[in-house]
């Protein structure tokens, strides 16, 4: 679960960078830091390069004077927002230049202002009770990708992965063979919903962050349709979730599990439990759980 080198994760939000920090000390894995710094106003990647990382920098210096960051491995997880996502069929006799082609006619067919080539391209493979051929693919503008990497380096760090903040908070979760797990994610502009059957994703649905009422029926349909009898189920993303937790354990008659990132690391001589730690640990599960991917 743990890097194998000092590693720190930061999650952007339109409203927030949040950093959480691990180093080696005396032979294990400590939380080193848990901070956060407020954008003074809407953070979008859609700006311009040149706007872009003067607020990143700024941000990291505020940051930089509260705390010491003593890693030079840096991962980021970004808002739901910034990446293209879609599931399609595949055919599995189809090669690895056939397979491209096909994920840039359907990216061209489902975006048709955006174009395939400006953005970097993993594709994952899904699960399915039915034995489908699925995968699931993701897109990131090489722009965003650009901007990070021209950060990174102008700050002295080495770039090692950028995941969505969904992914990222799922690194907290231990996924088990014989197990199926619901994770439910709550961003500021979307939430998202992943479904695990085992150790592989079987599906991923994204839903605008309308209201409360829209958040509980949304998270209702996709469970009555999966009709899947999942082992566990697990809430991220955000500070206050005790209501909905509530509410969706009512409806759905099983257990959720907030995730708490911290839980089960220990921390280093020089940690102070200040009020993220403490108070709003869900709310860092995904710089927790980039940071906490092994490297």
């Amino acid at each position: 679960m743990f890097s194998n080198l000092n590693h720190v994760g930061f999650n952007i939000t339109q409203s927030k960078l949040q950093l959480v920090e691990v180093v080696n000390e005396s032979s294990k894995y400590c939380l080193e830091n848990v901070d956060e710094h407020i954008f003074e106003e809407k953070f979008d990647f859609d700006l311009n390069e040149s706007k872009i990382i003067p607020i990143l920098q700024s941000s990291l210096n505020s940051l930089s004077n509260r705390i010491s960051i003593k890693s030079k491995n840096i991962s980021f997880s970004l808002a739901l927002k910034e990446f293209q996502m879609f599931e399609i069929p595949f055919e599995k006799s189809l090669s690895k230049s056939g397979l491209e082609e096909h994920i840039a006619w359907e990216f061209s067919v489902l975006f048709p202002t955006l174009n395939a080539s400006d953005y970097v391209i993993r594709t994952l493979r899904l699960a399915s009770l039915e034995k489908e051929n699925r995968i699931l693919v993701v897109g990131l503008s090489k722009n965003t990708v650009n901007i990070l990497s021209n950060f990174s380096q102008q700050n002295g760090f080495d770039l090692k992965s950028i995941d969505t903040s969904h992914f990222s908070s799922d690194s907290n979760i231990v996924l088990l063979e014989n197990k199926k797990v619901l994770s439910i994610y709550l961003g500021e502009e979307l939430f998202s919903i992943n479904s695990y059957l085992g150790t592989e994703l079987q599906t991923s649905k994204r839903f605008e962050m309308l209201d409360s009422n829209f958040l509980i029926s949304s998270i209702m349909e996709f469970w009555e349709n999966q009709n899947i009898a999942y082992d566990n189920v697990y809430l991220a993303g955000a500070s206050e979730m005790d209501e909905l937790k509530a509410e969706l354990e009512a409806k759905i008659n099983t257990s959720i599990e907030i995730i708490n990132p911290f839980q089960f690391i220990d921390i280093s001589e020089t940690f102070i439990q200040n009020a993220h730690y403490v108070n709003s640990p869900s709310s860092f599960s995904s710089a927790a759980g980039i940071c906490y991917r092994k490297l």
